[in-house]
């Protein structure tokens, strides 16, 4: 089914001169519950995951009261369907997974990326492990779990977060009350999407660099306890009524609870080489 963002009531880059260039082209991924199979993107669910290929499990230095349990399944992503993502050369496949234990520093939780070519697969992995549900696992965090969800992807163009903006440009635009509604119309779409640029509200923005080269990272995926209202509904969701199950399940389709604070949080990739460590800064 097609999601459609309802129009911005301006057009920003024609009411604020020197805007336009930090337009960014961003895909909203407008998950809603499902059964995709290994041959799809989408949110949770199955990866095709080689059989002989080990599951990866947490590791992180930070809290060893983890070690070692299952990483649960965040997203898969086809190069087909997301040409807006930069794949190394021969991969055709984005999964990630993450660590779903609260770790002495959540901003930061352990995730793990694979780029793979999915023709490479010959034998997929029938059961895939899966962390301790039955209160065994310290500070569990269950609703960093998503529900399988299929995706509905659009295209559409939003704004950067002010800090990522000239001091003069922001300057300009916190002048005209005009201007600045039309920016916060437009800037840091909420909700899953491909591309972009995060909010940055709740705490201070990170240089959001490289750890390996130092390059800027860019938004490869954000993801959201919620997907927004206003604007941001779509237009084929606007009859939905709050409190019924299907206003639930279009403002939380996937039952995350991002960074114990009902926020959000990205995953970014290295803008010189997606092959190097992508990082998770949450909201």
């Amino acid at each position: 089914m097609i999601r459609t963002t309802e129009a911005p009531s301006s057009d920003l880059a024609e009411a604020v001169a020197g805007i336009g260039r930090f337009a960014r082209p961003t895909v909203r991924l407008h998950p809603r519950p499902g059964a995709p199979t290994t041959a799809d993107s989408h949110i949770g669910g199955p990866l095709l995951w080689p059989a002989s290929e080990p599951w990866p499990r947490c590791a992180a230095p930070d809290c060893d009261q983890y070690e070692g349990i299952p990483m649960v399944v965040v997203a898969q992503l086809k190069a087909t369907d997301f040409p807006e993502i930069t794949f190394p050369a021969g991969a055709d496949l984005l999964q990630i997974l993450w660590c779903v234990g609260y770790h002495c520093c959540p901003r930061h939780a352990p995730c793990h990326v694979v780029w793979r070519r999915a023709a490479d697969v010959a034998s997929t992995l029938d059961d895939a492990p899966e962390p301790d549900l039955e209160g065994e696992l310290p500070g569990f965090y269950g609703s960093s779990i998503p529900r399988p969800c299929v995706l509905h992807p659009e295209r559409i163009i939003e704004y950067p977060w002010h800090e990522e903006l000239p001091g003069d440009l922001w300057a300009r635009l916190q002048a005209c009350d005009e201007s600045r509604d039309l920016y916060e119309e437009v800037a840091t779409a909420p909700g899953f999407k491909v591309g972009g640029s995060m909010d940055w509200s709740v705490g201070d923005m990170p240089a959001l660099e490289c750890v390996t080269c130092g390059t800027r990272t860019g938004l490869l995926l954000q993801v959201d306890s919620f997907e927004g209202d206003g604007r941001w509904c779509p237009l084929e969701d606007r009859h939905l009524v709050y409190g019924t199950p299907g206003y639930e399940e279009r403002i939380e389709p996937t039952g995350m609870d991002i960074g114990r604070g009902g926020s959000h949080g990205g995953f970014f990739v290295c803008s010189s080489d997606p092959r190097h460590p992508v990082l998770f800064h949450s909201q």
